[in-house]
């Protein structure tokens, strides 16, 4: 509590801020000439986020309370 009337609050929430590729699982099957290398990018974040365009995310939230 600020003691004031009116308290504004700005917050930023940032995930994967410089957009590290986050890959899937690598290929676990032993004669294959890809093991241990993964071939696709793992699912966004969270339940809306499951493309690959979702690798970087910026959350702003702005509150004014009186």
């Amino acid at each position: 509590d600020t003691g004031r009337r009116y308290n504004l609050t700005l917050a930023l929430a940032v995930r994967n801020l410089f957009n590290r590729v986050n890959l899937s699982t690598p290929v676990g099957n032993l004669s294959s000439p890809l093991f241990g290398e993964s071939t696709s990018l793992s699912s966004g974040f969270g339940p809306m986020g499951a493309s690959a365009a979702s690798n970087r995310r910026l959350d702003l939230q702005l509150r004014f309370s009186f």
